[in-house]
């Protein structure tokens, strides 16, 4: 097969037929692209991308000798071209780089052949062929490599391509281990590369668009065991190490696995890129799957399906990439040392600093001692790991942990005292994952290891994403910590058992691989782990009530109306009391940064901190004893007139100024807010036209945010007005404060961030911002046609169907808007015009942006006022907006 698909794609005699016949350039481009068409159509046939990567490199072989032909047809013997890096390992991609050197014997060699040097290279760049060359003698080889790392490691992966074999010859005598980078100091160089080349792609292989090449994981994990391999052993494959014994049949097996479908992806990453992308774009995720074979089904998409199976592949990597970096530190660097032995007990020992068995069938005769394992690293912060031997014994005793080892008392014990630990859970939690000991531990963790949500809400799979929660919550005792989250550190000190949030963290999400709502089911699987493991009644039901309601905090500090009296008395009843809030508040802080830690913004930690305060309020108040609203309002009038009498005004002018703009205003704004606008109404002097202020706010619900405050005659298109210009502003709208008065003026408030989630400070920009709401707002039946800002790249890979949904709030009479759409620019503007083509005033908005989608809450009257009662007029407008959604998401795909 090898040899008819090399017939096929390039034949020697035709091809100098063809050169002879005509200008070499074009030649050389038709078969160039005849052959990368060649070889996709095989792919799309086959998915053998083993094969194609070999045949790749085959084929640019022959290209590059019959074009270094072309300039150099008498074969000179001081002079020869070299495959080096992956080309030289014999592995192409449609688009790798193709890295060639030209070695040369000496610097006479290099004067006489400079020409058709220049010239050879000039050729590849002028038929497209991306090569990257280097051109040295062997002295440069010798100096570069002594210096450089990279260099080195490439000029152990040579192939000669052309002229004499001799010229490498000599350069691998050059640079040999005997005469420099001695085997101990390139292994243990390789070892920091790899550590510093993870740290900078996250320390993770669970990344949103994992980097297939170079994160925790990927292609470049493997690079490193072939090239210590090649350095220590001088052996080019892994079967060679099977035969000395150093790999098992097993693992060999488990890294081919896992190259085939890695060079799978990267070769159909490739292929529809057209370019060099190593990156699982969210643009590419979906057609990669689709190619692959993947197909929907048991309820999950077919990309989520092949990623899951990316993640896995991935972790197994990892896990093998451990091991194989541990054997030959120990083959390399300890064995060329003395041995350090300490016994730590009857089942362990230390040997130079990692933990090993003492006995070889340790974990067949005594399954409990692979926890135990765990127990003693977490709490010896000296030991830096696992030994070789006792990693592989781990891995193949695992399949030992049944519901028999899961009951029995001992290793209960001992699971929990690794949770109770003072150091350490974290790393030995995710230890125990790499090494199949937790998911065959917790089955339903096991069955969530690699399971992605395909979002842009969710940046990590489920066990990742648990991981982080845990190493979250624990790092609230550290001072780094203590100052960038104060509060979450001032309820975590009140925490008795801690230990109660890790297990919490550990079990909120296990019900996502499990039909139906995953709180609920998380709460079934939660109630049965906290029965096998002892735990008392009291701490049972706070874990299982946490797992439950583990959203409820963080979704109704994006949509409660702090403003409200009655909303708020409803949320404290569903906490319950102060020991359940603040478990609930750690809790969900952590769960929303180890989602996503760009959804950790100063806004939303304020929202949250207010609402804590205020349910706070509610519970010392007591459920019988409700917030008196007209008490409430009294009170902050009476504030804001004091801070204004202390400027000079007087309390009938102030009265007067406020002509009764009705309750809500009252309600939902702080004294110093209500000050600060009076302050501005008094020197604004002419009603006529709009009055735009904005800045910081002294409201702490809303710190974190700019506000921005509207006074004006009401006008229907005056909320259209401004969602236009806000989003042609590139500001994000977060809360929408709507208040007409009796007088009808607009008394309207904006919370707003920029496009990165902050607030906006820059004094240049909030006078341009003021200016340019200030012209809009002068002719509000002049808006600005819907903005056409392009939709970011992931956004547009989600096709989210837009919903509404229509219900009436009987308390306070207003008709409730949720509107579910995709996030595309000009949704809100798109909003605003509806309703006021459809006549209806907006009181109130509240705007929550979720990944790839909004999810958006507005509250509405008629033109009287009253809540909509026609359910044909609200069947009406459920459509109407659907539609209109639908054709702003059409529009942005056409941009």
């Amino acid at each position: 097969m090898k040899e008819l698909l090399q017939a096929a794609l390039f034949e020697q005699a035709d091809f100098r037929a063809k050169l002879a016949a005509g200008r070499p350039i074009p030649v050389f481009k038709e078969r160039l692209k005849a052959g990368q068409e060649f070889m996709y159509q095989h792919f799309r046939e086959t998915l053998d991308a083993v094969g194609l990567v070999r045949l790749r490199s085959w084929f640019m072989d022959q290209m590059l000798a019959e074009a270094w032909h072309l300039y150099f047809p008498e074969q000179p013997d001081n002079i020869a071209l070299l495959a080096v890096g992956g080309y030289g390992r014999g592995e192409l991609h449609p688009h790798s780089d193709i890295d060639v050197l030209i070695l040369l014997q000496d610097d006479a060699a290099f004067e006489a052949h400079k020409e058709p040097m220049q010239a050879f290279i000039t050729f590849m760049w002028d038929i497209k062929l991306e090569v990257g060359h280097g051109v040295r003698t062997l002295a440069d080889c010798e100096r570069e490599a002594r210096g450089d790392l990279t260099i080195m490691t490439n000029m152990m992966e040579t192939r000669t391509l052309a002229g004499p074999s001799s010229l490498r010859d000599e350069m691998r005598k050059l640079t040999s281990p005997d005469k420099m980078w001695p085997s101990e100091t390139f292994f243990q160089a390789k070892w920091d590369e790899q550590i510093a080349r993870q740290r900078k792609y996250q320390d993770t292989e669970y990344n949103l668009e994992p980097h297939i090449k170079n994160c925790p994981g990927g292609l470049r994990d493997m690079h490193t065991i072939v090239w210590v391999m090649r350095r220590e052993f001088n052996k080019g494959r892994l079967s060679e190490l099977v035969n000395q014994g150093i790999l098992s049949e097993f693992e060999y097996k488990v890294l081919r696995k896992c190259r085939r479908f890695l060079w799978q992806i990267r070769y159909a990453l490739h292929m529809l890129a057209g370019r060099e992308e190593d990156r699982l774009l969210f643009d590419l995720q979906k057609d990669i799957a689709e190619l692959l074979g993947f197909t929907d089904k048991d309820g999950k998409l077919a990309v989520e399906h092949f990623m899951h199976q990316y993640y896995r592949y991935s972790l197994a990597l990892t896990e093998m990439n451990d091991l194989m970096l541990l054997l030959f530190k120990e083959l390399i660097i300890d064995g060329k040392q003395e041995a350090r032995i300490e016994v730590i007990n009857s089942h362990f020992r230390r040997h130079n600093d990692y933990l090993e068995m003492r006995d070889a069938d340790l974990f067949r005769d005594t399954p409990s001692a692979m926890l135990e394992a765990f127990y003693i690293l977490a709490n010896d912060n000296s030991l830096k790991g696992v030994r070789a031997d006792t990693i592989r014994a781990l891995r193949d005793n695992r399949h030992s942990i049944n519901d028999e080892f899961r009951h029995h008392p001992d290793n209960i014990r001992t699971f929990m005292a690794i949770m109770r630990s003072k150091d350490n859970v974290v790393r030995e939690l995710t230890r125990m994952m790499r090494y199949g000991i937790l998911g065959h531990y917790i089955p339903e963790f096991g069955q969530m290891i690699g399971h992605m949500q395909y979002d842009l809400f969710h940046l990590y799979t489920v066990d990742q994403h648990t991981l982080r929660c845990i190493r979250f919550i624990r790092q609230l005792r550290y001072a780094p910590d203590k100052e960038r989250y104060p509060f979450a550190t001032k309820l975590m000190g009140r925490v008795q058992k801690q230990e109660i949030l890790y297990l919490t963290a550990l079990l909120h999400d296990l019900g996502k691989t499990i039909p139906g709502e995953h709180d609920v089911n998380g709460e079934i699987v939660a109630r049965k782990f906290c029965e096998r493991h002892g735990l008392n009644q009291k701490d049972t039901n706070l874990i299982c009530w946490l797992v439950r309601n583990h959203l409820l905090f963080s979704q109704a500090s994006q949509r409660l109306d702090l403003g409200d009296p009655e909303a708020l008395m409803h949320f404290a009843r569903q906490v319950h009391d102060m020991y359940h809030l603040d478990h609930l508040f750690v809790l969900s802080l952590a769960d929303i940064v180890s989602t996503n830690p760009k959804l950790w913004t100063g806004w939303r930690a304020e929202q949250m901190r207010q609402l804590y305060l205020e349910t706070k309020w509610a519970l010392r108040r007591g459920f019988d004893n409700p917030i008196d609203k007209d008490q409430w309002i009294a009170e902050t009038q009476e504030a804001a007139i004091k801070l204004l009498e202390a400027d000079g005004y007087q309390e009938d002018d102030i009265r007067n100024l406020w002509a009764d703009p009705g309750d809500e205003y009252f309600l939902r704004e702080t004294p110093e807010n209500l000050a600060w606008h009076a302050r501005a109404l008094f020197d604004h002097g002419d009603s006529s036209k709009p009055l735009v202020l904005i800045g910081d706010t002294s409201d702490r619900a809303f710190e974190g945010a700019t506000q921005i405050f509207i006074f004006m005659k009401d006008q229907p298109n005056v909320f259209a007005a401004m969602t236009a210009a806000l989003d042609q502003l590139h500001l994000n709208i977060q809360d929408a404060r709507i208040i007409t008065s009796n007088n009808n003026n607009t008394l309207d408030t904006y919370i707003v961030l920029d496009e990165t989630g902050e607030a906006i400070t820059d004094k240049e920009r909030i006078e341009h911002i003021r200016k340019t709401l200030t012209a809009a707002l002068s002719n509000p039946e002049e808006f600005p046609s819907l903005i056409q800002r392009r939709t970011p790249r992931q956004l547009k890979q989600f096709k989210v169907k837009p919903k509404v949904i229509i219900s009436n709030d009987p308390i306070k009479r207003r008709t409730v808007l949720e509107v579910i759409a995709p996030d595309r620019p000009g949704l809100l503007a798109c909003m605003g015009r509806l309703f006021m083509e459809e006549g209806l005033n907006l009181q109130n908005a509240k705007i929550l942006t979720e990944g790839e989608r909004v999810d958006d809450i507005f509250y509405v009257t008629d033109k009287q006022g009253n809540p909509l009662s026609d359910p044909d007029y609200c069947h009406h407008l459920q459509q109407v907006i659907i539609e209109a959604l639908e054709e702003q998401v059409a529009l942005q795909a056409s941009l």
